[in-house]
């Protein structure tokens, strides 16, 4: 072999050496690996604990399985992992190594083991120290707010996170959904927050308006963004179901309405929001199951130029007020409706349409005050969910209303509805003195019929209109064929008790706010399925029956 050859192998084996130190090395500097491969039993764990310093805390939190990073909540030493849909492969990565930790043999290694309990744990392990964490898989997504150590100081915050006007935060989202088409999976965005709603403000778990902005510095500035496939929008809110026991019933009717309602008017307005559940945390804290919607609002009853948009918030019951009261800068109103979109001219229309409706006896008269098929499906609805808290006799409460133009209308008008706020449905019911916060669980029995006299179908039907009963037998009939089938009901039911009880967020939540209201966990939605499908049986009769 001549020296030009020796020299040519001794560069190749060189060179091959370098190659292998170097993917050696990047191992250790960038450590990753298949889930497969770092299962341990229970045994090797105990080996490790026998001749390791075991921490309190874990010893990184920088954890990733493919490539999200999990929420480590430090005060349960526990992290959280929203697993994607059909990912048949889990590789787990940790942060880059420094070349110096990588030669003084530092660098941290991970393991899973499962307890006696078949619950999984985290083990980190860095040369004579360990640590041993909780590791909780959830089939929903996730999301966490990070409120300043200043805000929190500033506000005098507790671990409730009673914001009550709103603070600039930092949000974090992961999506996990199958279908999932975007270009990454995680946002992380400034937005602004506060707490909201009526009875249940003062609960430990609240409910939040989530706004998202453009400049962590301006509250005044506005980013949109699609969470979740919901729509395109700034404005957000987290639903936490506190009072309700199966934290079923406000998700399952307002998605039931948008099925029922969306687009059947006559401007295809979709009338109707979207829930869908996620876990939220808060400055990486489990903070519990919520739902992530947007609100109804001006885009979902398609507002233009001078239309308007209300809100009625109690029982004033003034659908049956014989005029407009003056507010104390002179305008007149409507009480007990908040506008939302128009101005305070939009008054005048909405209260002559309800005028019109509750006092005219001419049939075509109270067909011209609304969109007939809007007002036919929230009667339906109305009756199906027996929604105590929104109509009661003459009383009307938790309504959206729009006066939408219509050359068919009342001077131009029509009044296209939605209704919001649906946790006293379905045999729920505030009973003074009874109950627990005020909501006793299937109070109602499934028979139950909600006294309606308010509406334009009961108008109509007290003005002995000649096609009203046969108008809602037939959409009756069709919505049973359809979205109230028995099977899509249950199809609908069985999914919400994936998302609450399956997926482990039920126990998760009671175990973080235990003076919440709680249905027996074991039952899951056994009960409110049999409810509701005994519901629509007592439905069917009492359709049947109209005359």
């Amino acid at each position: 072999m001549g020296s030009k050859s020796i020299k040519s192998l001794i560069l190749l084996c060189f060179s091959v050496a370098v190659v292998v130190t170097v993917v050696f090395v990047d191992g250790r500097m960038n450590p990753t690996y298949q889930w497969e491969k770092i299962q341990i039993d229970k045994n090797t764990l105990a080996g490790y604990e026998e001749v390791a310093t075991e921490t309190d805390a874990a010893l990184l939190s920088d954890i990733y399985f493919n490539d999200e990073k999990l929420i480590y909540d430090h005060s349960t030493n526990t992290f959280y992992y929203s697993v994607v849909d059909n990912d048949d492969k889990l590789t787990v990565s940790l942060p880059s190594s420094s070349f110096k930790t990588v030669l003084q043999n530092m660098t941290p290694k991970v393991f899973v083991c499962t307890d006696s309990n078949d619950d999984y744990k985290l083990i980190i392990a860095q040369k004579k120290r360990i640590s041993v964490s909780n590791l909780v898989f959830t089939t929903l997504p996730v999301m966490n707010i990070d409120v300043s150590a200043e805000s929190v100081e500033n506000l005098g915050l507790d671990d409730t996170y009673a914001i009550n006007d709103y603070e600039t935060v930092s949000m974090t989202l992961f999506d996990n959904a199958s279908d999932f088409s975007g270009t990454s999976r995680t946002k992380e965005l400034p937005a602004k927050i506060h707490t909201r709603g009526g009875t249940t403000i003062n609960a430990p778990q609240k409910s939040y308006r989530l706004s998202l902005i453009g400049d962590s510095k301006k509250h005044s500035s506005k980013t949109k963004d699609n969470l979740l496939n919901l729509r395109e929008d700034d404005d957000w809110i987290l639903f936490a179901a506190y009072s309700d026991y199966e934290k079923v019933r406000t998700v399952f009717s307002m998605n039931l309405w948008q099925k029922t309602a969306s687009e059947n008017n006559q401007w295809q307005a979709p009338v109707s929001n979207e829930y869908k559940y996620i876990e939220l945390f808060i400055n990486n804290r489990y903070h519990g199951l919520y739902a992530l919607t947007y609100p109804i609002d001006k885009k979902q009853f398609k507002i233009q130029t001078d239309e308007h948009l209300f809100k009625k918030k109690d029982w004033s019951g003034t659908e049956f007020s014989l005029d407009l009261e003056p507010t104390d800068s002179g305008d007149l109103w409507l009480p007990g409706y908040a506008l939302q979109a128009g101005d305070m001219s939009g008054f005048q229309p909405l209260h002559n349409l309800y005028y019109q409706m509750a006092y005219s006896e001419d049939p075509a008269v109270i067909r011209s005050s609304c969109d007939i098929d809007n007002a036919i499906d929230l009667w339906l609805f109305y009756k199906l969910t027996q929604a105590v808290d929104n109509v009661y006799t003459q009383q009307v409460k938790n309504l959206y209303s729009a006066t939408k133009l219509s050359d068919s209308g009342i001077d131009g008008y029509k009044v296209l509805f939605s209704p919001w706020d649906m946790d006293q449905t379905f045999g729920n019911r505030f009973v003074d003195g009874q109950g627990s916060h005020g909501i006793t669980s299937y109070y109602n029995s499934p028979d139950y019929d909600l006294p309606i006299e308010w509406s334009p179908v009961y108008f109509l039907m007290n003005c002995n209109d000649e096609t009203i009963i046969s108008e809602v037998k037939a959409r009756y009939q069709y919505l049973r064929q359809t979205s109230w089938s028995d099977e899509e009901i249950s199809k609908m039911i069985a999914g919400y008790e994936k998302d609450i009880y399956d997926s482990g967020a039920f126990e998760r939540t009671m175990n973080r706010w235990p003076e919440g209201n709680y249905y027996a966990p074991s039952k899951k939605l056994d009960d409110f399925e049999t409810y509701v499908l005994n519901r629509l049986k007592s439905m069917d009769n009492y359709i049947n029956d109209l005359k």
